[in-house]
């Protein structure tokens, strides 16, 4: 299970990746306005760099960090 999320994770970056290219080709095919694809290709911008940056965070978790409480409470019990 540990790697089927890996590899959701990294799909969904080539996702979005490849997305920004395809979508600056086809905008510069279909005469969309340069104003538009540019807003459009900044937030997909910020979009694959904070899924990057939660990818390479969570590379090495393996859910048994110590900060992972079950309880609301906060008792760790120490």
């Amino acid at each position: 299970m540990k790697k089927s999320s890996k590899r959701n994770g990294r799909f969904l970056l080539f996702l979005i990746g490849g997305a920004m290219p395809i979508m600056l080709i086809l905008g510069l095919i279909f005469r969309f306005s340069i104003v538009l694809l540019t807003v459009l290709l900044l937030v997909m911008g910020l979009i694959l760099a904070a899924m990057w940056l939660w990818y390479q965070a969570n590379q090495q978790a393996s859910g048994d960090e110590w900060w992972q409480d079950d309880e609301a409470s906060g008792w760790r019990g120490y």
